[in-house]
């Protein structure tokens, strides 16, 4: 008999709603956690999550909806992350475990890591996100720092895990030099690293010790080139029978709006140019996280030199831009492909400054895949 079709999940939907639930179960008073390390090797993790459908996926599963479209059925909103104890749960008891219930369930438990993500931001810890390298991002605290060393403990991974950063570690040598890099939101600070992390177990759990490169130079934003000026519609225009051009200070909007909103990979020349905004948008979008992940990207080109072998001194993309504060999501601040965020930075030349900007995130577009 053949087997029947079934509207599943595709593995960015999947992942996505592990994401969402921090992988953890969003069962009630559950929250176990269904990701982790393996023994088998160092490199070797399990994974005991589910990414359960509401209405099922094919005739005679629970739930069912004869009427319901094969894309509305594989969407994220027909889904639920669970542990697989209770997801065979659900699907034992439909009587109880209603749809309504099902989205309620999934709609309490990513309330519930919001309000955790809102709690981790507004403390007094320094525990927030760190990337390690274009496919690591984790949550965890810089816990020492000397002029060209730090410690860092991991505590959970966001994006990539455990064999990630060993494979990480294994190729440092073959990955570009601006791919070798740290970055900590809660510093608003990035470096580029020197060698490939060490990664052991400590008694406050994994940590990584990394050797630094120094900080990269950065021009006083005053005396930023000319550059051709953009209007509001992103065009050229003339300005008494003249290109008008935009210089120093007053170029740095245009330079940060224009850097955030290249995608990587879009640069033939330059490969690593660019940022990742609209790979992190499609996942996390009307997530909490957006505004950390967002920052992590503002943090990378604002202190991590370019792959430039044209160039007679290492430069950052940002160029002034010395320290990142804060980055928010502009409420209704979305038009078309635009989004706006509010960023609050340390700029050379000038201290503390902030500017309301909209990035371009083309919704109808895949982002580039990027290469070591």
């Amino acid at each position: 008999m053949a087997k029947r079709n079934r509207d599943e999940f595709n593995s960015e939907t999947q992942r996505a709603l592990a994401l969402r639930a921090n992988y953890r179960c969003s069962f009630p008073r559950c929250g176990l956690p269904t990701s982790g390390p393996s023994d088998e090797s160092p490199r070797a993790h399990v994974s005991i999550g589910v990414a359960a459908h509401i209405h099922a996926a094919a005739p005679g599963g629970p739930r069912y909806v004869p009427g319901m479209s094969p894309e509305a059925r594989s969407a994220i909103t027909n889904g639920v992350w669970l542990c697989q104890t209770h997801s065979r749960l659900i699907d034992s008891d439909q009587s109880r475990f209603t749809p309504a219930v099902l989205n309620q369930m999934r709609t309490d438990h990513e309330a519930r890591v919001r309000g955790e993500m809102d709690g981790m931001t507004k403390s007094t810890s320094h525990s927030n996100f760190v990337a390690l390298g274009p496919d690591i991002v984790f949550v965890g605290e810089l816990v020492r720092a000397e002029s060209a060393s730090w410690d860092i403990r991991v505590d959970h991974f966001l994006v990539g895990d455990l064999g990630t950063l060993i494979a990480f570690c294994e190729r440092f040598d073959h990955i570009a030099s601006a791919d070798r890099f740290v970055l900590v939101n809660a510093l608003g600070d990035g470096r580029q690293l020197a060698a490939a992390p060490a990664w052991r177990k400590g008694d406050e759990g994994d940590l990584l010790s990394l050797k630094l490169r120094p900080s990269a130079p950065r021009i006083n934003a005053h005396e930023l080139p000319t550059d051709i000026a953009a209007n509001e519609a992103n065009d050229i225009f003339l300005e008494h029978g003249d290109l008008a051009t935009v210089s120093g200070v007053a170029s740095l909007p245009q330079r940060i709006k224009m850097c955030l909103s290249v995608l990587r990979g879009e640069v033939p020349r330059h490969p690593t140019f660019g940022s990742r905004i609209k790979e992190y948008f499609d996942l996390f979008r009307d997530s909490p996280w957006l505004p950390h992940l967002v920052k992590l990207e503002v943090i990378r080109m604002a202190c991590v030199p370019m792959d430039d072998i044209t160039a007679e001194h290492p430069y950052t993309a940002l160029r002034s831009v010395l320290r990142v504060r804060s980055i928010e999501q502009l409420p209704s601040g979305q038009h078309g492909d635009w989004i706006s965020f509010r960023l609050h930075l340390d700029v050379e030349g000038v201290g503390p400054w902030h500017c309301d900007l909209p990035i371009f995130v083309p919704t109808d577009k895949q982002a580039p895949k990027h290469k070591d």
